[in-house]
């Protein structure tokens, strides 16, 4: 396991071309959008309020995330595109980070889910986010077809 400091920080001019740079391993690459489409959506597709953020260890980016498509009736937003860079993979720093961004997303949004969509054959994907307390909602993403798993900030909370 990589020993270090995790830390998410928003993208800027100091990281922003490391944070292109990172890619997925390439059978992962089908999957998800690189990390410079999700940088331009997010300037492009204001209605969502995108905001990326680079995944650091020891202040270096290694991962890359979106949140965005805050549903304030609903108590919901979305965390997209999260990702690990192929070379800083099998090291459990997947697993930190998720559990890092939810702790920090519960932090800045006031919702009861937070939401994202994998593709139907993603078996590691879905895997991963099974152990990282995600449950498949059995709905379908209209918008691209993917399922729609979820995560329910409340559980393990007394009620």
């Amino acid at each position: 396991m990589a020993a270090g400091s995790l830390t998410i920080q928003i993208i800027d001019d100091t990281n922003r071309e490391a944070v292109i740079g990172l890619t997925v391993a390439t059978e992962q690459s089908r999957f998800i959008e690189t990390n410079a489409e999700s940088l331009r959506e997010m300037e492009v597709d204001v209605k969502y309020a995108w905001t990326c953020y680079a995944l650091c260890l020891n202040e270096r980016p290694v991962g890359f995330m979106m949140i965005g498509a805050e549903n304030k009736v609903d108590r919901y937003v979305w965390l997209d595109r999260f990702m690990i860079d192929a070379h800083e993979q099998g090291q459990g720093l997947g697993s930190r980070f998720l559990q890092l961004a939810l702790v920090w997303i519960q932090d800045r949004f006031d919702v009861d889910d937070i939401v994202l969509s994998l593709h139907p054959t993603n078996e590691l994907a879905k895997h991963f986010y099974q152990r990282g307390g995600f449950v498949d909602s059995g709905r379908i993403d209209e918008w691209n077809g993917e399922e729609i798993w979820v995560y329910h900030v409340k559980q393990g909370q007394p009620s």
